[in-house]
């Protein structure tokens, strides 16, 4: 009984394999999945958002700021009197406001 069991089994089992037919991937399956195994460091970032480019960048700016903020501390200060019996002109708005002093690019 066991043995017919089998047999039956056996046979309906190949039947079965006799109508199979082959997969069939769909359209550009095989591209996407190239892309998706290709390694993180193929693809190539815009070279500005390195981050060693913004780090540069940061420490040239920086650098910057305090040169020019020690250029600013180093101008002289220049006390001269306002004389306020004159018409107020350019020249008088200028010493009264400190701004006729030598600038960081002289």
């Amino acid at each position: 009984m066991q043995n017919k069991f089998s047999q039956e089994r056996i046979e309906s089992i190949m039947t079965s394999l006799g109508n199979i037919q082959p997969a069939v991937a769909p359209d550009f399956f095989y591209t996407r999945l190239k892309g998706k195994m290709q390694p993180a460091a193929d693809k190539k970032t815009f070279f500005m958002l390195r981050p060693a480019f913004i780090t540069a960048t940061l420490a040239v700016l920086f650098i910057v700021n305090v040169i020019s903020l020690l250029q600013t501390a180093k101008t002289p200060k220049q006390d001269s009197p306002v004389v306020y019996s004159k018409p107020a002109t350019i020249e008088s708005f200028a010493a009264a406001y400190n701004m006729n002093t030598a600038t960081v690019y002289e």
